[in-house]
């Protein structure tokens, strides 16, 4: 099979003038954005390969090597230097600015990583790394190719292109996401031309990037852009103020890509402000996704013309659902992308009261199903993650709530989201720690925070007559080294964050006596609601 970046620089030649990119610019005044051709990002892209080709050769790294790719992950020239790589032969591990130098050397023993490239502005961290590492120049710095570059090397279709990592810890440690050449053709070809159904006259979406350079969905755009000759505009930060959105419509915005969250929050704008109200109707296609968006939320906003469809997507397998945008009235209903082997599996061993307080709310008491991936879906995800011996189940359970139409109904398993952007958490690797590492002062844990700004952790305490306050910082001290390994939004670090109960009091299932995490939530919302309007996130 073809290397991914193969029809990837095919692609960029074919819309050599298009504005492939607008950059953010900082300005004081108001959102600036200088625009990068498909013609000037190839040639970025082929200047980073031949310096890389030159610098990573002198170090002994091979083609088909992992390199590691430490980004800020919020600027243009992160792009170039992923792209780069690839074109040098190389597969990059994408690692973002929240890693440590200690998750990485973890990283590296399971990917093979040979080498660290790292931002600049963290040569203070890498002083005392094993592996040889460089500093990543600035695009600018870089000289003319002035010699043909490598050919690329033979790859099959399971093998590695690039890898990411999840957004939540197992254990302190992001889980590798290798993403094969397959996949990422599927994903550029396949998925991203089906997902958008707006403008069949063919002209360019111009839509904004979906968070960081360094996580997978706007990591990749440049595989889907070039192929479909789309432009994206850098926002500032995910969740971009209103200014910045007025802003971005003169550089020819036509499309969204938003978390439900912030997508919930310019509704709200839009009830009051007629300008927002007309922008979000003349959008060709309002995609959201990582949530459900409020009922009266989607009522609204269909009631009002606003193009808005719903997208399920994960890191493993790429985006696998959407709504259709000619079917009105059915969100957040999606149908699976056509053209594609998935299928419905019915979920087993899990009551409709175990859901996440709203998955339970929505639910019509249909049978819940299970998406499962057979091994030889394009988009099935490498070998090493999937979770079945015969393909791959996402964890997340869905509804049908009409022939063809599924809603998202949670998960099925420990994960959470929560934080300020609503990432993976893996509450069950917490609680394991919180029971090993305190055995003599709690008899029993659980951590709650589905999409909440932050995680609770609730305890029966061994001894229930004890002190609260010395029991909290007896449990932060003793989880401190292990917090410090975790993301941000999975940590627990202030006594706040911890909530003493009686011991036996936190609900359980009848069959199996595990802590019902949904029903804490529910039987403790006043006192989670202090707790999160008191929480800084």
């Amino acid at each position: 099979m073809a290397h991914f970046i193969s029809w990837t620089v095919e692609a960029l030649k074919k819309y050599p003038s298009r504005p492939l990119f607008k950059e953010y610019v900082d300005s004081n005044d108001s959102p600036e954005w200088i625009s990068v051709s498909y013609e000037t990002f190839l040639d970025d892209l082929e200047r980073s390969a031949a310096y890389w080709v030159q610098n990573l050769s002198e170090l002994e790294v091979k083609q088909n090597d992992v390199v590691g790719l430490w980004i800020t992950g919020v600027k243009y020239s992160d792009l170039a230097h992923i792209y780069g790589l690839a074109r040098a032969g190389y597969i990059p591990e994408v690692l973002g600015a929240s890693l440590t130098i200690p998750i990485i050397r973890d990283l590296f023993a399971k990917t093979g990583g040979k080498t660290l490239l790292f931002e600049p502005t963290f040569a203070n961290l890498v002083t005392d790394f094993e592996l040889p590492s460089l500093a990543i120049p600035e695009l600018g710095a870089l000289p003319a190719v002035t010699s043909p570059l490598p050919p690329l090397p033979d790859v099959a279709p399971t093998d590695p292109g690039l890898i990411f990592h999840t957004s939540g810890t197992t254990s302190g440690i992001p889980k590798p996401i290798p993403e094969t050449h397959r996949w990422i053709k599927c994903q550029a070809q396949v998925l991203w031309p089906k997902t958008w159904q707006c403008y069949p006259d063919g002209r360019p979406l111009i839509l904004n990037n979906i968070g960081s350079f360094a996580n997978i969905g706007s990591a990749t755009s440049i595989t889907y852009l070039s192929w479909s000759g789309h432009c994206m505009v850098k926002t500032s930060k995910p969740d971009f103020e209103l200014d910045e959105f007025l802003a971005m419509l003169p550089q020819g915005l036509n499309a969204l890509f938003l978390y439900a969250p912030w997508f919930s929050k310019l509704l709200n704008i839009a009830r009051v402000n007629p300008t927002v109200l007309a922008a979000l109707q003349r959008m060709g296609q309002i995609n959201y996704t990582g949530a459900a968006l409020n009922p009266e939320d989607e009522i609204w906003a269909t009631e009002q013309g606003i193009p808005v469809t719903a997208l399920y997507a994960t890191t493993e397998t790429a985006i696998t659902m959407v709504t259709p945008l000619a079917e009105k009235g059915i969100l957040p209903a999606m149908r699976l992308i056509e053209g594609l082997d998935y299928k419905f599996i019915p979920t087993k061993g899990l009551d409709h009261t175990d859901l996440d307080r709203d998955s339970e709310q929505r639910v019509q008491g249909g049978q819940l199903f299970d998406l499962f991936l057979p091994a030889e879906a394009d988009n099935c995800p490498h070998h090493s993650i999937r979770n079945r011996p015969d393909g791959h189940i996402t964890g997340d359970l869905f509804e049908e709530v009409q022939p063809g139409l599924y809603c998202f109904r949670g998960r099925n398993d420990d994960w959470i989201r929560t934080g300020k952007h609503f990432a993976f958490c893996d509450t069950k690797s917490i609680e394991d720690h919180v029971l090993t590492s305190c055995a003599d002062l709690v008899r029993n844990c659980v951590v709650v925070g589905h999409y909440k700004p932050a995680v609770v952790l609730f305890v029966e305490p061994v001894n229930p007559s004890g002190d609260d306050g010395v029991l909290k910082t007896a449990v932060l001290e003793r989880i401190s080294s292990f917090n410090a390994r975790l993301m941000i939004h999975e940590r627990v670090t202030t006594p706040v964050q911890i909530v003493s109960v009686p011991s036996g009091s936190l609900p359980r299932t009848k069959e199996k006596g595990n802590i019902r995490r949904k029903a804490v939530e529910d039987e403790h919302s006043d006192v989670l609601k202090e707790i999160y309007a008191n929480i800084e996130v």
